[in-house]
């Protein structure tokens, strides 16, 4: 572990839903770093015994009385406590881990424990919780699909609450959350790469291209409502503009019906540009924190992301439809820096095949822009700080201006 934050006094808190994979990312942070260990907080009640300090009751009245809990609370008939020597002792031995499932809990922590605390959301949805905790026979599958709706609901109720890191346990391995919560530990300030997806990792213009092409050869339309379609479709494609052509060129398929087609469809053809999984591989490597930032709808940019693979490779993905907000709005920049943990005024880069999107609006963000060009010249205006011919250029200037 990075000298300089051992002595200030690191910890991890990991919040989540049951089955959200606290105990197998823990597992594998401890397998990557000797020095992170599980906190065992004190439980006192009957049930599961491992990775708990087992207490009395008698044991949790002296505890009160003394002023020595952080934070408490019950579940399964048991109650679980966050104890202040506890934590003493694990901070002396190195970085503990802490599970924990209340947002009241990890302020608690937060506020009552001062100390440098990397604070993660680990979320899987409710069919994973289940399968799961099925999986591993649990006889208490319904206490934690209950437990899972009461951290759904707990989210919700503290909406201003920002973890520094969010990993969705569904989409990401323990060895590469682990590896990922261990970055976020010890990256250098600055070191924050903001990407865009669309036609500067994807080749997503040549995807559309050919889902069109092979569309319109299928239904037999001829040039000129294969040129409209992708005319109306190459940059930006939703429901809204698949029910316009609908509409305009009477498709034998409804907007819906033409919609859920097109979807995994594209998904399934779309391809990083030569050398982008190496080149992101590359700059994380080197402690470089990299977040997809990315307008469109979740589901098919989610699809899209983990099809070509540039997913696995990221440290994280904001997306226009979650976030509330697109570029080139400053707030979804804010929520790209806030899911690893950073802040804007800790500088970094934004990447992007957009003028307009990503150049004009990461520099309003505060952020050193680079454009990539595919080879077309840049259109006038405020230049950005490097003019690259591809994302793999872009990415290889950034690990290069650090070295």
């Amino acid at each position: 572990m990075n000298e300089q934050h051992s002595k200030r006094g690191v910890g991890v808190i990991l919040y989540g839903p049951p089955a959200a994979g606290k105990d197998t990312i823990t597992r594998a942070l401890t397998s990557l770093d000797p020095d992170f260990a599980l906190f065992s907080r004190v439980k006192v009640g009957p049930g599961r015994s491992a990775g708990y300090r087992m207490g009395t009751p008698e044991q949790l009245k002296e505890l009160r009385s003394s002023g020595a809990v952080v934070y408490e609370n019950s579940r399964y008939d048991s109650t679980y406590v966050t104890d202040r020597p506890g934590l003493d002792e694990a901070f002396t031995a190195g970085v503990p881990v802490m599970h924990l499932g209340q947002v009241d809990g990890v302020r608690a922590v937060l506020e009552s424990y001062p100390a440098d605390w990397l604070t993660v959301l680990l979320w899987c949805p409710r069919e994973t919780t289940e399968a799961r905790s099925a999986g591993r026979g649990d006889t208490d599958t319904p206490a934690r699909l209950a437990a899972w709706d009461a951290t759904r609901a707990d989210l919700d109720a503290n909406p201003n609450f920002r973890f520094d890191l969010t990993i969705r346990t569904n989409e990401v391995g323990p060895e590469a959350a682990a590896a990922q919560i261990r970055r976020a530990l010890t990256a250098p300030h600055g070191d924050l790469v903001l990407v865009d997806f669309d036609d500067t990792l994807i080749n997503r213009l040549s995807a559309v291209t050919d889902w069109v092409a092979g569309y319109c050869t299928e239904n037999r339309l001829g040039p000129a409502a294969e040129q409209q379609m992708l005319e109306a479709m190459r940059i930006r494609a939703d429901v809204s503009v698949v029910e316009g052509l609908c509409t305009e060129l009477e498709l034998p398929e409804s907007a819906s019906e033409l919609w859920a087609r097109y979807e995994p469809e594209l998904a399934a053809s779309v391809t990083p540009f030569p050398g982008v999984i190496e080149a992101l591989t590359t700059v994380r490597e080197a402690g470089r924190q990299v977040v997809v930032v990315t307008n469109g709808g979740a589901q098919i940019q989610r699809a899209k992301l983990k099809a070509s693979g540039i997913a696995d490779v990221v440290d994280d993905v904001c997306i226009s439809e979650e976030i509330g907000a697109r570029k080139p709005d400053r707030r979804i920049f804010e929520a790209a820096a806030a899911s690893v943990g950073r802040d804007l005024s800790r500088g970094g880069w934004m990447i992007g095949d957009n003028a307009e999107l990503d150049v004009v609006g990461g520099r309003d963000a505060g952020l050193r822009t680079i454009w990539i060009s595919h080879g077309r010249p840049w259109a006038g205006g405020a230049e950005p700080d490097f003019i690259a011919q591809t994302a793999v250029d872009a990415l290889a200037h950034v690990h290069g201006s650090a070295q």
